[in-house]
């Protein structure tokens, strides 16, 4: 599938300025500074390593819309023999360096673009003591370097005398080199001072052996991949090995053949059309990128396919499979996009909404970026049929089951060829998909959510908004607009300062509660901005009188619509919050999974325990079944329902 061999320096430029070797389209440009091209100068000039370039022999079963290398003339389609797939950023700075005619188009260390010429100080280059970099010399387009505001000159090689007399070399110059030398040991020799060096003929032999002869003779080891070469095989050997240039997605990849297929039609341009439509018109959906898109449309278009063939009667094993893995992106054809697109667009939309309605409000809480993908095709297949309140319902379930069964952290590609197939079929009327029936969460899960890195803490906090968690200070029922605009986010409930602390606010000790508890999805509740900054690191004995403003009853309502005991925490009692609001989240989490979760008391109290709160917990133990409990189990239900 591939060859490796060294290709000499000259050669490789020589083909790049005939357009014999070409970069594929989704090549980002050259952005090579001047320091790293005297660098790159340097060490080929001490016949130094600089890495292996890749290329792709054209002609084989991708084809790619290609361009020139920055500096070459011309757009020599038909010329190409070979797209260069890693290596550009070093081929076209010493092409711009060494062969190209005329400044070259760079920037410095700050960004600012400029020209330059690159020149060898020969006597520097020969010296020992001097390192080789310093040796390779820029200078601004006008062959002048200036200081005090360009008021003083203190380099000119601004014509060849200049350059020989100062022993300035242009690299340009390097690798056809024997006029150049012939002009300069003329210089000397015709009685324009006395050369520095001992010998004119031996410090120019010196310098041919040990500066020049490196550039003539330095060969680049070139990894060449055949023609025959799979899509995939380019696409996955590429994002390992390249490390100059832009990493090459596959949405890149199918750009350049798209291009290659319709010259009109720029899939670039395309996406980032309905991307700013997408990520302007549905904040949830900014994480969605190309590849995503890509992903729908592979997933309805080998469903297609697959639909055609059965209606075919083609043999089984021609039947082709729904997916949307990295060759079933590749292999999709620009007339499948513009089959796709607008309905995969608007099914993007659609899922945008679903999540809104979910209480996922930006893309940060999207618990899985992932599952966006099935739930935009699904919107695709399954239009207005999914508009009746059942069908609805098990859309949800089948969401909440694949955040709390963590069904979407891995490769996910086979999984979304599923969710297409049997969430449609059981919306209409068929057996319950495979992701909803083994989805599992169990209790000590809740124990270990404590960052939004994952994904079921990020649907904890939006189940809670969605099943009825009230503003804190007004009570009103949470809403898109009450949770932009009174800047509501999860917050510990007791907060941990208080959770930290050794002693009460009375001076007596206590056990501090650990992190690992505190930190808890357990003790983090949605909750506005100005409320956070009422609870502080108070003790909840101390922040609860600050927030009843003479309505307690008003608060007591406001906790229970976030499974809090008033009286548990009012009285401070962590250890008994905990267990009743776990247990709390539990039955939570198993309405909206459709599922009964069992095990989350003695989950919790074996977690209290090791953290030394046996007493607190047996106390609890004993008052769980009194009237008041009951009661209070009561109102969570009603909040829930």
């Amino acid at each position: 599938m591939f060859k490796t061999f060294p290709i000499s320096l000259k050669s490789l430029l020589d083909d790049a300025a005939s357009g014999k070797i070409q970069l594929p389209d989704f090549q980002r440009g050259w952005v090579w500074d001047d320091d790293r091209i005297r660098g790159l100068l340097a060490s080929i000039s001490r016949g130094f390593p600089v890495g292996a370039i890749m290329t792709l022999q054209a002609g084989g079963e991708i084809r790619l819309k290609s361009r020139m290398i920055e500096g070459a003339e011309g757009n020599n389609a038909d010329e190409v023999q070979e797209f260069l797939l890693d290596g550009q950023q070093r081929l076209t700075s010493l092409y711009q360096s060494l062969l190209h005619e005329g400044p070259v188009d760079t920037h410095d260390n700050r960004g600012r673009r400029i020209k330059r010429w690159y020149y060898i100080d020969m006597l520097a280059a020969m010296d020992p003591t001097i390192d080789r970099e310093d040796a390779i010399i820029s200078v601004p387009e006008d062959r002048k370097e200036t200081r005090n505001f360009g008021r003083e000159i203190v380099r000119d090689l601004s014509s060849d005398e200049l350059e020989y007399q100062q022993h300035m070399m242009p690299t340009e110059r390097l690798l056809d080199s024997m006029d150049w030398v012939f002009e300069y040991n003329d210089y000397w020799q015709s009685g324009n001072g006395e050369h520095p060096s001992k010998s004119l003929s031996e410090f120019r032999n010196n310098f041919r052996r040990s500066v020049i002869d490196a550039f003539t003779g330095y060969d680049l080891p070139v990894i060449t991949l055949d023609k025959g070469t799979p899509k995939e095989a380019v696409c996955t050997v590429f994002e390992k090995v390249n490390t100059g240039g832009v990493t090459l997605s596959v949405f890149e990849l199918v750009t350049a053949t798209f291009a290659a297929q319709d010259d009109e039609f720029s899939l670039r341009e395309d996406w980032a059309e309905r991307r700013s439509r997408l990520h302007n018109g549905y904040g949830v959906l900014q994480s969605v990128e190309g590849d995503q898109f890509l992903q729908a449309i592979a997933l309805l278009s080998t469903q297609a396919r697959r639909r055609r063939a059965i209606a075919a009667s083609e043999p089984q094993n021609r039947i082709p499979a729904i997916n949307c893995r990295k060759n079933d992106i590749l292999n999709l054809e620009v007339s499948d996009y513009h089959q796709w697109a607008d309905r995969v667009e608007a099914g993007f939309a659609e899922a945008a909404k679903f999540l809104r309605s979910q209480f996922v409000f930006t893309s940060r809480d999207v618990p899985y970026t992932t599952q966006s993908v099935p739930l935009a095709t699904l919107f695709v297949e399954l239009g207005n049929e999914l508009e009746p309140a059942n069908a609805k319902a098990k859309l949800e379930r089948w969401f909440w089951s694949g955040i709390f069964g963590e069904a979407y952290g891995g490769a996910v590609e086979t999984q979304y060829g599923l969710d297409l197939v049997q969430v449609a079929d059981w919306i209409r009327g068929g057996p319950e998909p495979q992701l909803v029936s083994e989805a599992n969460f169990i209790p000590e899960r809740l124990l270990s959510l404590r960052t939004r890195q994952s994904a079921a803490y990020k649907g904890l906090y939006a189940l809670q908004m969605k099943s009825g968690a009230a503003d804190w200070r007004t009570n009103d029922t949470l809403t898109f607009a009450t949770w932009h605009d009174e800047n509501i986010d999860i917050h510990h409930i007791f907060p941990r300062r208080w959770c930290e602390a050794t002693k009460h606010d009375s001076g007596e000790p206590k056990n501090p509660i650990p992190p690992r508890l505190f930190n808890s999805i357990i003790n983090k509740t949605p909750i506005d901005a100005k409320t956070n900054k009422i609870i502080g690191g108070r003790a909840p004995s101390r922040y609860l009188p600050r927030l009843e403003q003479d309505n307690s009853e008003r608060l007591d309502k406001v906790l229970k619509s976030h499974w809090i005991s008033p009286v548990s925490l009012g009285d401070d009692n962590f250890a008994e919050c905990f267990v009743e609001r776990g247990e709390a989240m539990l039955e939570l989490i198993g309405r909206a999974m459709g599922k009964s979760i069992q095990g989350g008391r003695e989950a919790f109290w074996n977690a209290l325990s090791s953290a030394g709160f046996v007493e607190e917990f047996d106390q609890l133990e004993d008052e769980h079944d009194t009237v008041g409990e009951r009661a209070y189990d009561d109102d969570v239900a009603q909040v829930a329902d």
